[in-house]
């Protein structure tokens, strides 16, 4: 199941979030490959986030998923995450920093 934390300093209201859940769930389903139904899309908004010495408006990812991710994907699943919150949330793409797990199924 590839889910997706968005950690935000920027205040996010339930009409916003519904929002970012449903083009972030669309995106990275699209993105890796994998129906819409097995994507999980977080948004944690009011989170006190200091980046680039600053408190402007900032995010930070984690995106987990088994299998699906590499080098060209993260790139889009990058830019793409970080097109949302600029739209949504106004927040620039040089400070949105997004982390990817790719987890290995682990088999007995």
């Amino acid at each position: 199941m590839p889910t997706l934390n968005l950690f935000t300093n920027v205040p996010v209201d339930a009409v916003v979030a519904s929002d970012i859940l449903r083009d972030a769930t669309k995106a990275v389903a699209k993105i890796i490959g994998k129906p819409e139904s097995y994507v999980m899309i977080l948004v944690n908004g009011g989170v006190p986030i200091e980046f680039a010495g600053t408190e402007e408006p900032a995010a930070y990812g984690e995106l987990i998923s088994i299998g699906g991710l590499g080098p060209s994907v993260n790139g889009k699943l990058s830019s793409t995450i970080a097109e949302i919150l600029q739209t949504k949330l106004y927040i620039d793409s040089s400070r949105f920093y997004i982390k990817f797990y790719d987890v290995q199924l682990l088999r007995a």
